[in-house]
């Protein structure tokens, strides 16, 4: 009654409501992915799309189809990854989600030993923000997605990686510089560097500073960033200070990390996780991700009771 190649090339059409988008990412041409879903559809007695809108959009029953066609697919990539592990295979194409707050710091203690471990793997990484890593998760156009917990989405499942304290950098002058902790009360001000809306570093940032210092009018010069980096430079060239994750001290020239503090009390940390949708395939090899980026990281940053949790959401 249809092929798997057809249930593909329906959630191809779902996921980017486009029929020759769909078809570049099917590698087929356009006009074959049309005929195909076209055909399905007279095969079922059934419209799956309403062509007329722009994305095109699913009618009530093509939703509940494709609802169903990606658990087929599912199952199906279950099935050759059981074969694959009887043969011991670890090969395939992994897609890999990143938030922008994490990739530049975590991506390099463990990509190149990994790929040399696993040299018939391929991981397609993807920096994306978190909303549209856990859109991307759903419509299973990624496999797993690393990101901060926790997420209250009972559709995806979470598996902690590891622990970092959040740290503050601030510049050479400020009045922090002469404190070995700082109080976190004392970060409700106004002189805080943070990065734009979306982050959900930023958010965390508002969790543990306080609204209060977001507000800029007592400024002469405002500026919010997408990278971290970013933003530090900015502390050393316009004063003031900014959050940063624990893992990017390394990344701080030797000579400047004086520059870094850590705030008093209970260490504030982020939970970074893997994250995947609830009828995801690859479990092995998610489970051998997983397990590497652990090994890169020392001992007392996969312990949860280094800290209190800070969350985003």
């Amino acid at each position: 009654m249809f092929s798997f190649a057809q249930l593909e090339y329906v959630i191809a059409l779902h996921t980017y409501g486009n029929f020759q988008l769909a078809a570049d990412k099917c590698f087929v041409t356009q006009p074959t992915l049309s005929m195909q879903i076209k055909k399905l559809e007279r095969d079922l007695n059934i419209i799956l799309f309403d062509r007329s809108k722009k994305p095109v959009k699913p009618t009530d029953i093509g939703l509940a189809f494709i609802q169903q066609a990606r658990i087929i697919l599912s199952e199906r990539d279950h099935l050759h990854d059981v074969l694959d592990s009887f043969q011991n295979k670890i090969e395939g194409v992994l897609e890999l989600g990143i938030i922008p707050s994490v990739s530049p710091y975590l991506l390099p203690l463990f990509i190149v030993e990994f790929n040399k471990k696993f040299p018939k793997l391929v991981i397609n990484v993807h920096e994306m923000m978190t909303m549209q890593l856990i859109e991307a998760l759903k419509k299973e156009t990624i496999d797993a997605a690393i990101l901060v917990t926790p997420i209250h989405d009972d559709q995806i499942e979470c598996d902690a990686l590891y622990y970092e304290e959040i740290a503050v950098y601030v510049s050479e002058n400020h009045e922090f510089m002469d404190l070995e902790k700082i109080p976190q009360k004392d970060l409700n001000r106004n002189d805080i560097w943070t990065l734009k809306t979306g982050h959900c570093f930023r958010d965390q940032t508002l969790n543990l500073c306080g609204r209060d210092s977001f507000h800029s009018e007592h400024r002469q010069f405002t500026f919010e960033s997408g990278a971290i980096e970013t933003l530090i430079k900015m502390v050393d060239l316009q004063g003031g200070f900014t959050l940063i994750p624990e893992l990017l001290i390394g990344n701080i020239q030797p000579e400047h990390r004086n520059r870094v503090k850590w705030i008093a009390g209970d260490a504030p940390v982020r939970e970074v996780s893997v994250a995947t949708y609830r009828n995801y395939a690859k479990k092995r090899l998610i489970e051998y991700l997983r397990n590497e980026i652990r090994k890169s990281l020392p001992d007392f940053m996969l312990k949860k009771n280094r800290g209190k949790v800070v969350e985003w959401m």
